[in-house]
This record gives structure tokens, sequence and C-alpha cells, in this order.
């Protein structure tokens, strides 16, 4: 393959004593190293998935603030988030009040130790909860497919800030989610922001676990 070197230089040479051809032909050599540059700064779909699934194990720190039409403050959250691929995805509330949510292949479950409750869902039986599920587990998984089976993905900005915004594509999830927001760098997930059709809104903040 000739170096961007050798067709800098044969372009000089074959346009040599002809200086609208060399200039043409430099300007044409610039602006494709432009357009290369551009392609490699811009990500598609399977490129940003394909990174994200080489990450695999992730433990990460969050903070989530969520604001309520019920509240009159926004409620702040924070804990430790922790995804093992392909499919287990634990959030683990430590403040203001202990909650572990823990979801694993098809099964969720749900502990609140200060109320004494601990649930046991499947996730079939509720398709917005697993079209939610799968907007965070998917994208940590590398997993296009799963997340475009309930999520119209779109993707936007540059490997160094990227944008994924998804559309609810079942009738139930699109009921009550507006979208999400999933932001990112390289081949980290930085931020989460859920959109509800009311009005209320959620925005998890991803941070490394030091």
């Amino acid at each position: 393959m000739m170096s961007g070197k050798m067709r800098h230089d044969r372009a000089i040479k074959v346009t040599r004593g002809k200086p609208a051809l060399a200039l043409a032909a430099l300007l044409l050599l610039a602006n494709q190293g432009t357009l290369a540059a551009t392609r490699a700064a811009v990500p598609s779909l399977p490129e940003l998935f394909a990174r994200l699934a080489l990450r695999g194990p992730a433990q990460v720190r969050f903070t989530e603030v969520k604001r309520l039409s019920v509240l009159t403050q926004p409620l702040r959250l924070e804990g430790r988030l922790e995804f093992r691929p392909p499919d287990y995805l634990a959030k683990h509330v430590e403040t203001p009040a202990e909650e572990h949510y823990l979801i694993e292949g098809g099964q969720v479950t749900v502990s609140k130790p200060a109320e004494r409750q601990h649930l046991q869902l499947n996730l079939a039986e509720y398709p917005p909860l697993e079209a939610f599920a799968e907007s965070l587990r998917a994208p940590l998984a590398g997993d296009l497919d799963a997340l475009r089976r309930h999520w119209r993905p779109s993707l936007g900005g540059s490997w160094k800030r990227w944008l994924l915004a998804l559309t609810p594509l079942d009738p139930a999830s699109a009921a009550g989610v507006r979208g999400v927001r999933l932001e990112g760098q390289e081949d980290r997930l930085t931020r989460m922001t859920l959109e509800e059709t009311g009005g209320d809104t959620s925005i998890l903040d991803l941070r490394p676990d030091r």
C-alpha cells in the first residue's frame, strides 16, 4: 500500500512544471487526509459496540439524581454498579438507604433491607422493565442485537464524546418512557439519562471505582 508521503512525492513529480495541476493535486491529497481523519473520529454503531464488548467486567461508582413530580426536591442516590458479561448487572444503592437491584439472564431481584422487601420478577412478563434493563445492559455487553430488539438507536458525536439516543419500540414502553440517552468517551459509558413521558427524569453519572 502506498504511504501518504509516497503519494505526496508522486503528485509533485507528475505535476512538476504545471503549477495549477500541482496545486489541485496537493489540495486533493489534503482533503483526502481530512476526510479520513473525520471518518476515524466518528464511530458507527457496530464499531462502538465492538469496543464496548471488549471492556469485559466493570465496576463503577454512580451518582443518580431523580427529579420526580411527586417530590419538591431532587432525590440523590449514590452507590456502586457492577457488570459481568454477558448478562449480569447489579445496582447497589448505598445512600440514602440500602437497596439492591440484580438482573441476571431473564430474572430481576429487588432487595430493600430497611423495608424487609425482597422481590423476584421475570423480565419477560414485564416488557417495559425488560426494555429498560437492556438499555443499560446491552451497551455494557456490547450486544447491539439485544438493544435493537427493544430500542431504535441513533448515534452521534465522536470517539472523544459520543451520544447514543434510544427511542422505545414497544408501545407499552413508549407510553411511559420518552427516551434514553447514553453518553460516553471511547469505550466507556459515563452517563445515562432517562426521560419519562410525564416529565420525570433520572440522570445516572458513572465514574471509575477507585
